[in-house]
């Protein structure tokens, strides 16, 4: 004994409260894991019912959407986040109308004007669910964080960028390149309805977006773009003209500057070019993109005979005379270029006349 007190009574005590908080410790446990479980299996309903919302318009619909109102908002706020991004056309309006049913908006507007530039991240990517003519919709293209303009540039919807394109030519020359980069892809979504202020851009401005608004210009041939990008095509920036070479492409046959650029200083230009006449077919220009064919850099003589071999019967004679050219970088590119076509029996037809490869003879 030990001050008094006895020692198996001491042990006895010790194990109670060992066994107490071991069963207290089972039981929250068990308590907590129950509770994981019916939140993962809501979830799981709540998930299924979102998907029938979506795509399954109609009454089915109608019970499905009744049902998530009725479920935690947490859960179907979650669920909402990571659909929103993907979605598109009716399913994005079925998507909206649950946000105003479900009362969402209002946890959307706070992430919105949060403090958190990362809350405002997650509310830039939902703001394209609040009612059209909200203020806040477009509230964060402002915001003073890289990361939170880019993403509401990216969740902008297509009428938004149609009615905002000026705005998001504007943010071509962002300080930050994500926004930049989010900014090219936002008008390349929003189709020709943001031509007349890409040509304005175009036009008027010299800064670092302007390769980018070029690039949109390439994927977006329309004719009102030509003068402003053979402005471009003059520039003394080789990017600016290696890019705007390549938007010329489809207007190849009514373009002078292209020819021209046929004998640009740079490598990567004079590429651009030739590759740009042929998608554009000018036939006319089949000597000159012959003659790089003897070029220094293979990146040229490799897009000449690209381009040879994609303007029919035209090029592919061109290609069969430079096959025997003095100059060996240009024969080694022509008979690579003639293998190429050769060994490809649904180009044979559309890039050569009748006999114009096989035997390797002068024809």
């Amino acid at each position: 004994m030990i001050l008094g007190v006895d020692p198996p009574t001491t042990l006895m005590w010790g194990l109670v409260v060992i066994g107490v908080f071991a069963g207290c410790y089972v039981m929250v446990g068990s308590v907590l894991d129950s509770a994981r479980v019916r939140r993962a299996r809501k979830r799981d309903e709540m998930q299924h019912d979102l998907a029938i919302v979506l795509f399954r318009p109609g009454q089915e619909g109608t019970a499905a959407a009744e049902r998530l109102t009725r479920g935690p908002r947490s859960i179907l706020f979650d669920l909402i986040q990571r659909s929103a991004a993907d979605l598109s056309g009716d399913a994005d309006a079925r998507l909206r109308s649950l946000v105003a049913a479900a009362g969402l908006g209002r946890r959307i507007r706070r992430r919105i004007h949060s403090r958190s530039w990362r809350s405002r991240a997650q509310g830039a990517a939902l703001a394209s669910l609040l009612p059209f003519g909200h203020p806040d919709r477009l509230a964060l293209l402002d915001d003073r964080h890289g990361l939170v303009r880019s993403r509401a540039v990216d969740a902008m919807a297509a009428s938004d960028i149609a009615e905002n394109a000026e705005r998001i030519t504007a943010l071509l020359d962002d300080p930050a390149q994500a926004v930049r980069l989010a900014a090219k892809n936002a008008l390349l979504k929003g189709g020709t309805a943001i031509v007349p202020a890409l040509d304005l851009y175009l036009f008027s401005s010299a800064g670092p977006g302007t390769v980018f608004a070029l690039d949109v210009a390439a994927n977006l041939p329309d004719p009102r773009l030509v003068i402003s990008i053979e402005h471009h095509a003059l520039s003394n920036d080789a990017r600016r003209r290696e890019v705007a070479a390549r938007a010329l492409g489809p207007w190849a046959s009514r373009s002078t500057i292209l020819a021209d650029l046929l004998r640009d200083d740079e490598d990567e230009v004079r590429a651009a070019a030739a590759l740009a006449i042929a998608v554009g077919g000018a036939q006319d220009s089949v000597a000159e993109i012959g003659l790089l064919l003897r070029d220094r850099s293979w990146t040229v003589r490799r897009a000449a005979g690209s381009a040879l071999a994609s303007l029919g019967a035209a090029g592919a004679m061109t290609l069969r005379v430079y096959a025997h050219d003095s100059d060996l970088y240009a024969q080694d590119m022509a008979r690579q270029t003639l293998a190429t076509i050769e060994a490809s029996p649904s180009s044979l037809d559309s890039s050569l006349p009748a006999g114009a490869v096989g035997s390797g003879a002068m024809p």
